[in-house]
């Protein structure tokens, strides 16, 4: 058998079946040629590759290669790290980064839930005793509900250091500081503390007993009398040292001095007492000084209750004003001393005219001035008022313009403002004889003053059941409702002297036509009328 003398000998078929039992070959790795002849062809598996051998066209046999990236290696590399570090980010985000302490306590590595256990487990069983000031007080977490947030002091640890820094925070130690702030109830912390002060207190009172708050005339003012000095727990104090021992989580806490103050405050019920007689009120009519109210009056009205509470006796003050005062303010009937422009001394009694204080409005003010601690001056009320006050001699209140009806005289007189006489004539007064006297007193001119045909009707007789008189007049200006007047008579021809002894009139004041036509014209609604003797 001949061969291709570029080749190497090839095999018998027979070795070439002797060859199958080699490793990666089989019976279908020989096949013959297409040309009929005895040569073979090799194919030498590589396994897993799927990569063969050829015979060259020159004989000789090539194998070919398949080798790695470049770039393959360092990917891979970064892929590798690139997991390593988010898994650290993933676990450093709910923990604390190694050599991590807080507030002195090593939390490495700490998770949240952790972190917050173990802040909330510093208050478990956490006791405060209180002592001092007459306070025996032993304070429990469960009494004041007192505690961490835990869940808010992990955010905040957490929070401090960056998860994805990790890689070089872990390398180097870290030391946080937190102001931690413990919650509690501060409600239940003074409720704790109240029966300590009113224990204080009712100690305090027993002390006290005999003390008083009195009023000395000589000294014009509130003194103490038989006064003690103590001192009472301040609830607001002591709340607030016991708070801040909580604040530090301290184990003891012992109450100052500075949590005491003086007990019944005498000083100051002393001060508020004396604050009203400083406020003394003057009290005027018309623009006159009426009076001051003295201290030992305002002293007489006050009253101190056994807490030092003051109040005032409002009975007391209206019963001043509508006796004491009112006899100093009150004109109306009263008796007034003048002296006329013509140099007559003249003193009248009775009239409607004048001062009618309102004792209970004024009784209000009073206690409303002494109540603003200010010094002030009250316009008096009044149900009826004057043109001045001058109650002080008992003189005219009535201003300078008035008509004078001079019972005695017969005689009336008009007086302006400036006190000049505009007017005057003799006149008529009521009848004495028959009882029919004018009233003497103070009055004004009224609104039913008429000027025309005014008739005048006496009183029914009972017997033929008509007027006992009926007249007419043009001038009526009435004085005591529509009963009393100065009136035109023309029925008479005379006037003044002792006419009204025998033949006066039923009451009124009987002018002369003319005289009274020029005492209408002068005269208005609300002018004073005296009538006097």
């Amino acid at each position: 058998m001949s061969l291709d003398n570029t080749s190497k000998s090839t095999p018998s078929p027979k070795h070439a079946r002797d060859l199958s039992g080699l490793a990666g070959f089989d019976d279908t790795d020989v096949t013959k040629s297409n040309t009929g002849a005895d040569d073979l062809t090799l194919i030498s598996p590589v396994a897993g590759a799927g990569a063969t051998s050829r015979q060259s066209t020159d004989g000789q046999n090539e194998p070919r290669k398949r080798g790695l990236k470049p770039w393959a290696v360092p990917v891979a590399i970064l892929a590798v790290l690139a997991s390593v570090y988010g898994g650290g980010v993933y676990v450093f985000s709910g923990r604390c980064l190694p050599n991590t302490t807080v507030d002195g306590v090593d939390c490495s590595l700490k998770s949240a839930p952790e972190l917050a256990a173990f802040i909330e487990s510093q208050t478990d069983g956490y006791p405060l005793a209180v002592s001092g000031d007459g306070v025996d007080l032993t304070l429990t977490s469960s009494d004041i509900d007192l505690g961490y947030d835990g869940d808010a002091y992990a955010g905040e640890v957490l929070s401090a250091s960056s998860p994805w820094a990790w890689p070089l925070e872990a390398t180097r130690s870290r030391s946080i500081s937190l102001n931690k702030k413990v919650d509690y109830d501060a409600k239940k912390v003074a409720e704790a503390v109240a029966p300590f002060v009113e224990q204080s207190k009712q100690e305090a009172r027993a002390a006290e007993q005999e003390a008083r708050i009195v009023y000395d005339a000589a000294q014009g003012g509130f003194v103490l009398e038989n006064g003690v000095s103590t001192r009472v727990l301040n609830g607001d104090s002591a709340a607030a040292q016991i708070c801040a021992a909580l604040d530090a989580l301290k184990p003891t806490l012992e109450l100052g001095d500075d949590c005491l103050e003086s007990g019944d405050d005498f000083s100051q019920a002393i001060a508020n007492a004396n604050s009203y007689l400083a406020a003394a009120p003057t009290l005027a009519l018309a623009g006159s000084t009426v009076c001051e109210i003295s201290p030992d009056l305002i002293a007489s009205w006050l009253k101190i209750d056994d807490d030092l509470g003051i109040s005032f006796d409002d009975n007391a003050i209206t019963k001043w004003c509508q006796t004491d005062l009112s006899k100093q303010c009150d004109t109306v009937g009263t008796t007034r001393t003048y002296t006329r422009p013509d140099g007559k001394t003249v003193q009248v009694s009775g009239g409607s005219y004048g001062w009618n204080i309102n004792g209970a409005e004024t009784a209000t003010k009073i206690r409303e001035a002494l109540q603003s601690g200010k010094k002030t001056t009250v316009d008096i009320p009044s149900y009826s008022q004057a043109a001045s006050y001058a109650q002080a001699n008992g003189g005219k209140d009535w201003g300078n313009r008035y008509i004078d009806v001079d019972l005695t005289e017969q005689h009336a007189r008009m007086y302006d403002a400036s006190g000049a006489l505009i007017w005057e004539t003799d006149v008529v007064t009521g009848d004495t004889s028959k009882g029919h006297n004018t009233p003497c007193g103070v009055y004004v001119m009224n609104s039913y003053r008429a000027q025309g045909d005014v008739e005048l009707r006496g009183k029914i007789d009972p017997e033929t059941n008509e007027p006992e008189y009926i007249s007419h007049v043009d001038y009526w200006m009435p004085f005591i409702g529509n009963s009393y007047a100065l009136h035109d008579a023309n029925w008479r021809a005379k006037f003044g002297g002792t006419i009204y002894e025998g033949n006066g009139s039923h009451g009124c004041v009987n002018l002369p036509a003319e005289k009274a036509k020029e005492l209408y014209g002068l005269t208005q609604i609300g002018d004073v009328v005296v009538v006097h003797q």
